[in-house]
């Protein structure tokens, strides 16, 4: 499976691909499915209060899914942002994933 194939889901790891939040790291916590928009956070400079509405175009998926946050969003629970920065701190640090070049 590709990473264009990768679909997109609550919990999932992206990388914004455009805009000022290019090359970082976020958690989808939202899909806006008949706009074409996902909503996602980081916890740090998006939280949960006031996700990033962005193109699903604009993201590249990862293969990396965080289940626990993503069952408790479909469920209507709480996530909190300290969860999601610590979720995206462990990747860093793991090195699991690095933003392709484009070109």
């Amino acid at each position: 499976m590709s990473e264009s194939e990768i679909p997109l889901a609550p919990g999932r790891v992206v990388c914004a691909r455009a805009g000022r939040d290019k090359g970082k790291l976020f958690i989808v916590v939202g899909l806006e499915a008949e706009t074409g928009y996902a909503l996602i956070a980081d916890g740090r400079s998006r939280r949960m209060e006031r996700p990033k509405r962005k193109k699903v175009k604009h993201l590249q998926p990862t293969k990396v899914s965080f289940t626990s946050i993503g069952e408790r969003l479909k469920e209507g629970g709480r996530v909190l942002d300290a969860e999601l920065r610590k979720s995206l701190a462990d990747l860093s640090v793991e090195g699991v994933f690095a933003p392709k070049e484009e070109g």
